[in-house]
């Protein structure tokens, strides 16, 4: 193999591979999520801290849980077979989100435009959790914040 097709991971300090089919091999099986917490923004408005009372914030900690729980019974594909109101997911551009849903990531991601985000419902429907779906890891996803009040994009009507 050569080292074109070698990515080194600087901040642990392995060695990533690309695979045939071009997707990173980052030590997780294709059969489960990995989900990254370090880029959740820090706009209270769209993340825990968007609840007042301890009451309210402990329900929607409670159902965050059970969607996570939820997530790592699926594989990507398999979530990607569901609808979005069937315990999927849809997916948004980068652009139709207010920016501080992003103000965490680190310009090495090369987010654009036309990026798209993860958004998956929990909580009976009634949150959304938005994500960053890793481009170096397949498994991998970046959990950016939350959506508890549908300002942070156009939910339509």
């Amino acid at each position: 193999m050569s080292n074109k097709n070698l990515i080194y991971n600087t901040r642990k300090d392995n060695v990533i591979t690309i695979s045939n089919n071009y997707e990173f091999n980052c030590g997780v099986p294709k059969s489960a999520i990995f989900i990254g917490f370090q880029y959740i923004t820090s706009d209270k408005k769209y993340n825990f801290n968007h609840f007042k009372k301890s009451n309210d914030r402990a329900k929607a900690y409670d159902e965050f849980i059970k969607c996570m729980q939820y997530l790592s019974e699926f594989s990507w594909e398999e979530l990607g077979n569901l609808g979005k109101k069937q315990g999927g997911f849809e997916t948004i551009e980068y652009n139709n989100f207010k920016s501080s849903i992003t103000n965490n990531l680190p310009s090495s991601k090369n987010i654009s435009k036309d990026t798209k985000l993860y958004v998956f419902r929990f909580g009976h429907g009634k949150y959304r959790m938005i994500c960053y779906k890793s481009n170096s890891c397949y498994a991998a996803m970046h959990l950016l914040g939350f959506d508890f009040d549908y300002s942070l994009y156009d939910h339509g009507s």
